[in-house]
């Protein structure tokens, strides 16, 4: 019994990294201005747009698939429109998550510049996310895992 625990655990820790690992992977698009995010990449086109509206700070967050469990699209889309009315005090730009993972559909998701990594994490939170990405002007998307 013990052994199968250690092995349930190690099994957990492996699909972790996978996710993280696949977190890291996605492009991060912003659709309108044309933007696509990476972790660990600066976006100079990221930096015009947060100097236009005068801001620091953003997040990419999604309400989509809360901790990676796959749901119904009509699920997902409530979800999101529940994350646009959260984030209705600051300014954010439709997107979506595009992972390299084929059988894995782009998540719907919101650029929203302004937002403090303390709210933007908070909200990820609240919407049961695993992780965001976030960032500051002239500095390379950073993901932050929420759990």
């Amino acid at each position: 019994m013990r052994i199968w625990e250690i092995t349930n655990e190690q099994n957990s820790i492996m699909i972790e990294q996978k996710l993280i690992d696949a977190y890291n992977l996605t492009q991060y698009h912003v659709f309108d201005p044309e933007i696509i995010l990476r972790i660990g990449e600066h976006s100079p086109l990221l930096d015009s747009l947060l100097d236009q509206y005068c801001q620091q700070e953003w997040a990419f967050i999604s309400a989509f698939n809360p901790q990676s469990a796959i749901l119904p699209d009509d699920e997902n889309n409530l979800s999101h429109e529940q994350l646009k009315e959260a984030v209705k005090k600051y300014k954010y730009f439709e997107g979506e998550g595009v992972g390299e993972n084929p059988p894995w559909k782009p998540e719907r998701s919101l650029l929203v510049i302004g937002i403090s990594k303390t709210d933007a994490s908070n909200i990820g939170i609240a919407f049961d996310q695993n992780a965001i990405v976030v960032g500051r002007i002239y500095s390379p998307a950073e993901l932050l895992l929420l759990r």
